[in-house]
């Protein structure tokens, strides 16, 4: 079992390639507005879910804003994607350490987002 202080350290420090601000476009540099609204890969990798996973990673260690968070986002919506892969696929290496923190959140993620979605009488496992 990995620390919650230490999967912290590591997710959070595999967060730099997938920053939350002003941060270059990234072959978007020349779209317009109805682009952006027409684009799949901004509906799909918008900042709210950059946001989602930054506050998942940053509060993990506070134990009862981290699973208040995990329902909070299953209410809204269906959320946790291949993460490890999408942070690779921006050039990120991440280390054992890194790939171990990201499992021991998503596993924790997956565990009170099933006990939400049982309170709410959803499908779940």
């Amino acid at each position: 079992m990995v620390a919650p202080a230490d999967v912290k350290k590591h997710t959070v420090a595999s967060l730099s390639v997938a920053g939350l601000g002003k941060t270059p476009d990234k072959g978007a540099e020349n779209f317009t507005a109805d682009d952006v609204q027409k684009s799949d890969r901004f509906e799909k990798l918008g900042t709210s879910i950059l946001l989602s996973v930054h506050i998942l990673a940053n509060t993990y260690d506070n134990e009862p804003v981290f699973r208040a968070f995990c329902r909070d986002t299953i209410d809204r919506h269906a959320f946790w994607p291949i993460w490890m892969a999408f942070l690779e696929s921006k050039g990120a290496t991440l280390s054992a350490d890194q790939k171990a923190a990201w499992d021991a959140l998503g596993t924790t993620f997956n565990d009170e987002c099933q006990q939400q979605l049982a309170k709410h009488g959803l499908p779940h496992l």
